[in-house]
């Protein structure tokens, strides 16, 4: 979540090119579970591609991406990015996580209620709790997670932004994209009366068995 914009970058899903040396051709085909979707955005088929990278290369995401970014962006350094960096340098590759149309559907609900009020957090309009509103999604999923950020328009930008978790004392957002139980996943991004922009990611479990 990101409530104190440090910059607001001009970074698209398509612009941002890294070496084909560094990332080979299988692993970033692998990545794209969301390519063939029809009801997203570019940007929010970015958001799981880059979900998918760091999942699958962590090592090589902050050596690449991560770095760049850093490199072209006014980010403070901070115990926040020093520990994402340590974690992301240790850590094992992770399954991928695949769209699913529910999880987006309620991530656009949320993002665009929280858009047109310039609201922040999980509480509904109406006052729901997530667990209120994701009651038909804990009905489908062993568990059902949801990250929101704010601030950016930009799928390397908002995955970066929840990676690096900055004042948030638990990491949940960064915990979130890196739990190796997620498996399927959904994201809209909507614009915010207060911030420009805000992204909701929903998370999914395994799904429960009939």
């Amino acid at each position: 979540m990101k409530l104190h914009l440090l910059a607001l970058l001009t970074l698209t899903f398509v612009s941002f090119k890294i070496d084909d040396q560094e990332w080979d051709r299988a692993t970033i085909a692998k990545c794209k579970t969301a390519k063939d979707t029809d009801y997203l955005t570019a940007e929010e088929k970015g958001v799981i591609f880059y979900i998918n990278l760091v999942r699958v290369n962590p090592k090589l995401f902050a050596k690449t991406y991560l770095r760049n970014y850093l490199d072209t962006a006014a980010i403070e350094k901070s115990i926040y990015l020093e520990s994402l960096i340590k974690e992301l340098e240790s850590m094992s590759s992770i399954d991928v996580v695949e769209p699913k149309y529910d999880l987006y559907e309620e991530a656009r609900k949320h993002a665009t209620d929280m858009g047109i009020q310039g609201k922040t957090g999980h509480i509904s309009l109406k006052g729901e709790s997530y667990g209120k509103r994701a009651s038909k999604l804990s009905n489908r999923y062993l568990m059902a997670l949801e990250n929101c950020q704010y601030g950016y328009s930009d799928a390397l930008s908002i995955v970066i932004d929840l990676l690096i978790d900055e004042d948030i004392p638990d990491l949940s957002h960064r915990k979130s994209l890196l739990n190796k139980e997620v498996k399927y996943v959904g994201a809209s991004i909507r614009k915010h009366k207060v911030y420009g922009y805000n992204c909701v990611i929903e998370m999914g479990y395994e799904l429960k068995q009939p």
